[in-house]
């Protein structure tokens, strides 16, 4: 009976209220907002930072991060940014869905076994109500019809806010953040990190780090819907 829901409730923007229709496979967000959103391109495959071969950096050459390739959707900019802050900050949960379906047409799935999502500390979890990364990995597993290992990682330090550190400042803020439950990991050798937005990598780096410390995954991937500019 798809179809006729369809028919009777054709899905429509959720940012401009335009009906959507089959243009865009059905998503809940206009394909006009998102064919002009920018998306990274000649970047290091394993940061994603801009070069000039799209191949490595000379930063990854030179000191490679604990992931071995970053892949995100969009560059943070557009109405992707109320998207994001609708689901974070509005208390919008339905935005979840729409970012990971944007997500996952962006993807190489190429040798991913599970996703993990990014962790937050107990109290903002409890002052927010949700991990909205939790929420977007939820539905990008249905989506892409991958695992989604919960409970695998836990934030134990309450860091102050990342927005305005440099990425020294943030490294050394998420210094002993993250614990790691090495038997979530025990039947997988190939994860992807997955948040909100990329900033500088340096949670990314943090967590990829204990995680191959602490088990036997071989291969990490830092997933996100959006990275700064």
């Amino acid at each position: 009976m798809h179809w006729l829901e369809s028919w009777l409730l054709p899905p429509k923007c959720v940012l401009t209220g335009e009906l959507t229709g089959e243009l865009t496979g059905d998503k809940d967000i206009s394909s006009k907002l998102v064919n002009r959103w920018p998306v990274p391109k000649k970047v290091c495959l394993q940061c994603c930072e801009p070069t000039s071969d799209s191949l490595l950096c000379g930063v990854c050459l030179a000191n490679p991060p604990a992931f071995e390739r970053t892949q995100v959707g969009f560059y943070f900019d557009e109405e992707l940014v109320d998207l994001i802050h609708g689901l974070k900050y509005q208390s919008k949960p339905a935005y979840a869905r729409i970012l990971a379906e944007l997500l996952a047409d962006k993807l190489d799935l190429a040798g991913v076994e599970a996703i993990v999502a990014v962790p937050l500390y107990l109290t903002r979890f409890r002052d927010r109500g949700f991990n909205q990364a939790e929420l977007i990995a939820e539905s990008l597993a249905k989506v892409l019809n991958i695992p989604l290992i919960k409970q695998a990682v836990s934030r134990v330090k309450d860091t102050p806010s990342q927005t305005h550190l440099n990425a020294r400042q943030r490294r050394s803020n998420l210094k002993n953040a993250f614990e790691v439950s090495a038997d979530r990991f025990a039947d997988y050798k190939n994860v992807a990190l997955l948040d909100d937005v990329i900033t500088t990598g340096a949670t990314m780096e943090s967590l990829a780090h204990n995680i191959k410390k602490q088990t036997s995954v071989e291969t990490i991937q830092a997933w996100a819907v959006a990275k700064t500019k």
